[in-house]
């Protein structure tokens, strides 16, 4: 019971301990008092209550923390680095007890059982929270790239044009059969222009995922012209016995555009 006593004691002096460490003591808010105070006061009822129920403490303790952290922008090895010092205020602590109250080698052993791996516990699912918010990071990250990987840009009321630069492997592939259909359907698109001069290698596979989005485009009513088609392509197109018929090839997508009335005119 006294550490639950003692808890706002216990959690002043870890700014204490910070400075012996040679760092800056936190500015200790009322919201930082009482958070530090809580997790104390959980380690007091944990040496008495059912294990159980301490763990589910420490670990929605954890998780709230992680996410405060997360939100104020603490890096994560800064914020693990200052629960080691719950542990060396807790455990000054408890030598103290041990040596007014001459408590037996097994009690100090259970108590050790019993502390150590909930405040383990606490750590892991304080990093949980920062795990999950980098996860959500780099799920928005990816959906932004992978948008911006397959841009269908619009150049007249229904001509637009698909400009592919980079490597283009499965997943891209079935990227831009997906968003082509739907920006051709949505623009209303009557002929779309692939501009491939941006990609230096297509594999057997990407190819014949490429001329299933052509088909799947046709079957739209969307007219379709390849521009910029490296020798390779065409050498990999032949011999995949796919076949040219249902849509145009240009070899410049400038002077096709050009040939269409849609170029930039200058006075």
């Amino acid at each position: 019971m006294k550490i639950i006593n003692h808890k706002y004691d216990l959690a002043k002096n870890i700014d204490k301990v910070k400075v012996q460490y040679g760092e800056k003591p936190s500015v200790l808010t009322d919201q930082l008092l009482e958070l530090r105070g809580e997790l104390f006061s959980y380690f007091g009822e944990a040496l008495f209550n059912d294990l159980k129920d301490s763990e589910e403490q420490f670990v929605a303790w954890g998780k709230k923390n992680g996410q405060l952290a997360v939100q104020y922008e603490v890096p994560l090895d800064m914020a693990l680095n200052s629960t080691r010092y719950y542990r060396i205020v807790l455990w000054d602590f408890i030598r103290n007890e041990i040596n007014n109250e001459k408590f037996s080698v097994e009690t100090v052993l259970k108590a050790a059982s019993i502390i150590d791996p909930l405040l383990d516990e606490t750590v892991h699912s304080f990093s949980v929270a920062y795990v999950e918010n980098n996860n959500r990071v780099l799920g928005l990250a990816r959906e932004a790239i992978e948008e911006l990987s397959v841009p269908v840009v619009r150049l007249t009321r229904s001509v637009a044009v698909l400009p592919l630069v980079g490597t283009i492997d499965t997943h891209r592939s079935k990227l831009i059969m997906e968003t082509s259909l739907q920006k051709c359907t949505e623009l209303q698109i009557e002929h779309l222009f692939i501009d491939l001069s941006g990609v230096p290698v297509i594999d057997t596979m990407v190819a014949h995922n490429l001329f299933k989005v052509i088909n799947s485009l046709k079957l739209l009513g969307v007219k379709v012209t390849l521009s910029g088609m490296r020798p390779e392509l065409a050498q990999t197109v032949v011999s995949l016995g796919i076949s040219f018929e249902g849509f145009s090839i240009a070899g410049n997508l400038y002077q096709e555009l050009e040939a269409m009335g849609i170029a930039q005119h200058t006075k």
